[in-house]
């Protein structure tokens, strides 16, 4: 077996061109919140917001790199005062669904959150059909906190979504999260 040199690093602008082609792909597009019809100058003005050094202070990018090469992206919202965080992740290139990969990112983000930023709790929320998602928050220790019912408009179909949250005396720095 060869070892891939695995990095979590901020997104840097280079990186818009290749997010955009994964929003543009229907399965990415169907489990998570990406507009397939979005143009790339719709998109990546979004984006160029966050390079805006005044406008990120409540959102941090990152990419995921595989031998330095991006394929996919963690986002991680702060609010700073209550120290709490909510994050979403996306692994773009499909190949590497399945890996452990995105496993190995939300333990370097809770690492970051918990540790560099002193967070006391994180949170995400699922797509209640999304399988792989919700059994990945369970394997990174990730506590059930409730159902939305009927939350989100997809395909013209009502979605539930999933909530899940960690404190940060639950943490365990990503050891023996299975």
């Amino acid at each position: 077996m060869i070892a891939m040199k695995f990095i979590v690093r901020e997104i840097i602008k280079e990186d818009i061109e290749i997010m955009h082609k994964w929003a543009q792909d229907k399965d990415i597009a169907k489990l998570s919140d990406a507009n397939p019809n979005e143009s790339f100058e719709q998109f990546s003005s979004r984006y160029n917001l966050y390079f805006n050094k005044n406008s990120n202070d409540g959102i941090k990018l990152f990419g995921i790199l595989l031998d330095e090469k991006l394929i996919g992206r963690l986002e991680l919202g702060i609010d700073k005062k209550n120290r709490s965080g909510s994050f979403g992740i996306l692994i773009g290139e499909k190949q590497y669904w399945g890996r452990g990969i995105g496993k190995k990112a939300i333990n370097a983000l809770f690492n970051y959150a918990f540790i560099k930023l002193d967070l006391n709790r994180i949170s995400c929320d699922v797509y209640a059909f999304n399988k792989r998602s919700l059994n990945l928050m369970k394997s990174v220790g990730m506590k059930l906190e409730g159902r939305l019912r009927q939350k989100e408009l997809i395909n013209k179909q009502y979605v539930d979504l999933i909530l899940f949250g960690l404190l940060k005396k639950e943490y365990n720095g990503g050891e023996g999260n299975d």
